[in-house]
């Protein structure tokens, strides 16, 4: 057996094609980490091709004997083809030859996707596994020292960087990694600031923040990235995820602030994700009693945000050197600024009924969140311009601040399109095609490839929703776009998805502006606040310590008659919770996962091997994370070597992919809609159409139009059918006709709205009604 890819594919997507490992990792690095092929000229000669070919533009075939389907053992095959390298080219070790090395094995090798070696120079991929920009920069990032990155509960939760999920895809998703990887990496040294909220005091940062790809057009004194240092043993990171350039594809977060977490494993947690006017606030941090609130001001499309972090107190001598810029609290110094609210005025971050404040007429001080509602993500995927869906408040006022919404670019290509968002008061049946109905909210310009999250801007004004009520959305792409949607046979206004706040509902496909639609399921992520409904009594704002009247009483004796109590312990017992909210589902793929890697010593293991790895287990492991590298090499073990003179590798499991994956991304491409049509006097049911019709041609040309065709009266009966699975055509098929506004099927013999029967050459019939 043999890899499904030939040396000249492997060369193609690991080094040439479009995006790649060493183009993505040149392009996340900014020229900083430059992943070439092996020096010597395009070619290394080898000792002996029977068991190993020439070097070749940085890829080579190895020959073992060793039978993938009937003894499927990945180490022991990995210690032979490292075996028949050294030997081939008359080395101790690949490392001699390359600094890292890739190896591709057959299918059937081993159960999981792709694994690697922590802070070392092997990564192992099944087959086509090798071919994916996703998988390359995720294992090779391992070699590198980088751990995962989780979200929530899922260690693979974090899709803004390639350090979470793996993708089946081969140019994309174009992304980097997120802030706690990229401060670790060190490419962008000069322009991270280093904050310690333990020993700086107030505001210990404001101004723009930059996105990663912005490092080099960005002014020479602006930064990139900000670590807060913390005396216990996890940092946190601050980044915007500019959504450009070399992260234009990044799934999740794209324009926004995320906060990481990154403990000395190297695993990294994304705790917030934050837009304009949005905070987030580390409570008692490293249990010094001062909180670090982080804030954002505004966001300037994918280039920057402007943010501000404050310090706990900040240290004063009078009144006049505290202002929080809020004419909504009173400033007092007593040695540190402090903030007291005014009563009933809005923006004091308390929600005052009693003086006539209420979500709608003061939404700073009375909304909680913000909070995520994802719909169900579609595997088996139809295309169409947008979707239109309800959503209803359940027992508290809601307001939509934002969305994100799944797109596919016609033919899997990245492109520039426009997208928008609509919405109106109360449901969309009967207004489907009434553009009037509808205020436009968003309308944005795109630049993504396929199966990506495109994050729209926070809305000018949140769309708020009272308790009990109903308000639809329109989110469609323009200019080329297409939006990803679910079928299956979904009912119209039937529940999709709900949280303890809001509902959402399954709806219409449509096509853009306000066109014909169909039965489908919206495919995003809605962005609200909910009504904190709290009531609450302020504190007296109060005066600054008069001087005492009395004097001070004497001091204390020299010397305490027993020693102090020892100082509490700086680092919190347990850090921060993170963010409540669940992220979107990913689009991973459907393999089987695999535990997580664990660590090899830092130097390069010895000639002679220890035991191989264990097995890579086929069903779906519980271990726990990566343990740490040792400093030392491994001890050799006194077994016999596979082969005379084997180099060893490490003795860990391979890297997993999540054990409880999200919806896999489909490996097909979306099925687009199809008209099919049967020339025949009375109307076939629309399944017959489909299961036994034709496409266009002959007399039957004109989509959906009861054109004449044959004798005797008959006529072309159309209907609107899934796709084959084969994909879309380069121009996707529109859907079927819409009914009248009233809401009624439209007759197939004559398109009139038919709410009682049609008639059909004078006789009704019921066959020929259809929605």
């Amino acid at each position: 057996d043999s890899t499904t890819s030939s040396e000249a594919d492997l060369r193609n997507y690991i080094f040439d094609d479009a995006v790649n490992l060493a183009k993505q990792y040149k392009a996340c690095s900014h020229d900083k980490l430059n992943i070439i092929k092996p020096a010597g000229g395009n070619t290394i000669a080898s000792g002996n091709t029977a068991l190993a070919s020439n070097i070749v533009g940085g890829v080579l075939t190895v020959n073992i004997n060793r039978c993938t389907t009937a003894d499927a053992d990945d180490s022991t095959m990995r210690n032979e083809i490292t075996a028949a390298i050294n030997s081939a080219f008359g080395v101790s070790n690949p490392t001699d030859i390359a600094d890292h090395f890739m190896y591709c094995l057959p299918p059937g090798t081993f159960g999981g996707i792709a694994y690697a070696y922590m802070n070392s120079w092997m990564s192992v991929y099944k087959d086509d596994w090798c071919n994916y920009v996703s998988a390359q920069l995720h294992e090779v990032g391992h070699n590198l020292n980088f751990g995962h990155a989780s979200e929530g509960t899922a260690e693979y939760g974090d899709q803004s960087g390639m350090m979470g999920f793996s993708y089946s895809q081969n140019d994309s998703p174009v992304m980097c990694f997120n802030a706690a990887k990229s401060v670790q990496s060190g490419w962008f040294s000069d322009k991270t600031v280093t904050i310690d909220p333990n020993n700086d005091a107030g505001s210990c940062y404001s101004g723009p923040l930059y996105g990663l790809d912005s490092y080099t057009s960005s002014p020479a004194d602006a930064n990139v990235l900000i670590q807060l240092l913390s005396t216990g043993t996890t940092n946190y990171h601050i980044g915007f995820n500019g959504k450009q350039g070399s992260n234009s594809g990044t799934v999740e977060h794209g324009n926004r602030v995320l906060i990481t977490t990154q403990a000395a494993t190297g695993a990294s947690l994304k705790i917030a994700n934050l837009g304009a006017g949005q905070s987030y606030t580390i409570a008692n941090y490293d249990g010094s009693g001062r909180d670090v609130t982080i804030s954002v001001t505004s966001v300037s499309g994918s280039d920057h945000a402007v943010i501000d972090i404050m310090c706990g107190p900040a240290l004063c001598s009078s009144d006049g050197q505290c202002d929080d810029n809020n004419a909504c609290t009173t400033n007092v110094c007593d040695g540190a600024c402090n903030f007291f609210p005014i009563s009933n005025c809005c923006g004091n971050g308390i929600c005052e009924p009693g003086n006539g404040e209420s979500f709608d007429l003061c939404f700073d001080d009375c909304a909680d969140g913000p909070y995520d509602v994802t719909a169900p993500l579609c595997s088996s995927c139809y295309i169409q311009d947008g979707n239109m869906f309800e959503v209803k408040a359940r027992d508290k006022n809601v307001a939509i601040t934002t969305l994100a919404t799944r797109t596919y670019a016609v033919g899997g290509a990245s492109g520039t399109f426009g997208g928008e968002v609509w919405t109106k008061q109360g449901t969309m049946v009967g207004f489907e095609t009434n553009m009037s109905a509808w205020t436009k909210i968003a309308d944005v310009s795109f630049t993504s490839g396929s199966w990506q999250m495109l994050q729209f801007p926070e809305f000018d004004t949140p769309v708020q929703i009272a308790a009990g009520q109903t308000q639809s959305f329109y989110v469609t792409h323009k200019n080329g776009g297409k939006a990803l949607w679910g079928g299956g046979g979904p009912v119209r206004n039937t529940l999709a998805t709900e949280d303890d706040n809001l509902q959402m509902f399954h709806g219409y496909y449509n096509v853009y502006p306000f066109g014909g639609k169909g039965a489908g399921t919206w495919n995003g992520v809605l962005t609200y606040m909910s009504d904190n409904g709290v009531t609450a009594t302020l504190s007296p704002t109060p005066p600054p310590t008069p001087a005492p009247v009395n004097p001070p009483t004497p001091p204390p004796s020299p010397a305490p008659v027993n020693p102090p109590t020892s100082l509490p312990t700086s680092e919190p017992t347990n850090p921060p919770s993170p963010q409540p909210t669940n992220p979107p589902s990913p689009n991973p793929t459907a393999e089987p996962t695999n535990p997580s890697p664990t660590n090899v010593p830092t130097n390069p293991p010895t000639p002679l091997p220890t035991n191989p790895p264990s097995p890579n287990p086929t069903a779906e492991p519980t271990n726990p994370p990566p343990t740490n590298a040792p400093t030392n090499p491994p001890t050799p073990l006194p077994t016999n070597p596979p082969t005379p003179n084997p180099t060893n590798v490490p003795t860990n499991p391979p890297t997993p992919l999540p054990s409880s994956p999200p919806s896999p991304a489909p490996t097909n491409p979306p099925v687009a809609a199809v008209d099919k049509y049967i020339c025949t006097k009375n109307a076939p049911l629309p399944a017959t159409i489909c299961a036994d019709g034709s496409l266009a041609g002959g007399s039957c040309s004109n989509a959906n139009a009861p054109d004449s065709c044959g004798k005797g009266g008959k006529v072309c009966w159309w209907s609107s059918c899934p796709g084959d699975g084969g994909g879309p055509p380069p121009t996707p098929t529109p859907p079927p006709p819409s009914p009248p506004t009233g809401g009624c099927p439209v007759c197939a013999a004559t398109g009139d709205p038919c709410c009682g029967t049609c008639v059909d050459g004078g006789k009704p019939s019921g066959r020929g009604c259809f929605v």
